[in-house]
Formats: structure tokens, C-alpha cells, sequence
């Protein structure tokens, strides 16, 4: 799990905080992390329900993005949100029981990156490819692995995906235990 506090994302707003540590922990694709809900965490396993077709992978709930959500759910309750399962994660707050868009979230992730002073070209698809090179160097470089862990459909596709990850920054800062 990535430790928020070594990163400095206890600065950030609670939603905020808690898109940004779903991209890093889990490898979303934005649009995959913009349609989860508060049913999606309610157990010991996030199940990741792909936007492209591939395979769906469950992934355990570390204590502290627990702490997180509980943070998001305090923070909503004291908005006068009542939280269901079906409640986005991610609300927006000109729509009610509806997620941010992915342009809001893009803005997010751009201004958090120049916030924590993150060198390289950050935005909303830069978490994956940091997840996937991560998970790709933890499993000794198999590739096989690493299709599995993050949802490519090919592994050509991922391959290709690998060879053309730009380094940046945030692969250095992540931490997972």
C-alpha cells in the first residue's frame, strides 16, 4: 500500500486523496476507478470490474485505504450524504449521486502532482503504467504475472505497453508493503 503520509497527500481533500490513492494501489483505469462505489469497499476485496473487456480481479483492502474511505465517508456524512452501496466514491458536486467527471478528474491529478513536486509528466493514465512496471519488476519480470495482475487483455498489448512507459518520479515513490 502506498503510504499517504510519506507522499504528503493528508494536505489534499478527502475525495481528492482517496482518487489519487485508488489510481496508485490498485492500477485503475481512470474510468474504472470513476464508476466504483462505496458497495465496491465495503469488504476485504475490491474488485476491479474492467472498462475494456478484460478479465475482473479482485484485490485485498489494505487497513490504511480503508482508514481512507472511512475518512470519505465521514466527510460526506458531514455534507448531509447518505451513504448506500450504490453511492459513487467519487461525487460530484454539481450532481447528486453522480461521479466526477474524468476531465475533473484529470484536473485533480495534475494539480496534486504539481502540489507533491512530482517530476514527469503526470496525469490520469501515469498511476497504471506506474502500477504496471511496479507489479511487472515484483513478479521477477514475468510477464504472465503481470497480464493477470493488470487486466491487459494481450499480452502483446502489454508488452508494448511496458516498452513504451515513460519513468517518472512517482515509481520511485511508491510503496507498497
Amino acid at each position: 500500500m502506498i503510504n499517504r503520509h510519506e507522499l504528503g497527500l493528508n494536505e489534499l481533500g478527502v475525495r481528492d486523496r482517496l482518487l489519487f490513492l485508488t489510481c496508485l494501489t490498485y492500477g485503475t483505469r481512470i474510468s474504472e476507478a470513476l464508476t466504483l462505489t462505496f458497495g465496491d469497499v465495503e469488504g476485504e476485496v475490491l474488485y476491479i470490474n474492467s472498462q475494456k473487456g478484460s478479465e475482473n480481479i479482485g484485490f485485498p483492502i489494505p487497513d490504511e485505504y480503508k482508514r481512507s474511505i472511512d475518512d470519505l465517508e465521514e466527510w460526506y456524512r458531514d455534507k448531509g450524504i447518505k451513504i448506500t452501496s450504490d453511492l459513487p466514491l467519487f461525487l460530484s458536486q454539481k450532481g447528486k449521486n453522480k461521479s466526477i467527471t474524468r476531465q475533473l478528474a484529470s484536473t485533480v491529478i495534475k494539480k496534486t502532482a504539481k502540489r507533491l513536486n512530482l517530476q514527469g509528466r503526470v496525469n490520469t493514465h501515469s498511476f497504471r503504467k506506474c502500477f504496471v512496471s511496479k507489479i511487472y519488476e515484483m513478479t521477477g519480470y514475468d510477464i504472465a504475472k503481470t497480464k493477470t495482475y493488470s487486466r491487459h487483455k494481450s499480452l502483446v498489448n502489454l508488452d508494448y505497453y511496458l516498452r513504451t512507459t515513460e519513468k517518472v518520479d512517482l515509481v520511485e515513490r511508491l510503496h507498497w508493503c
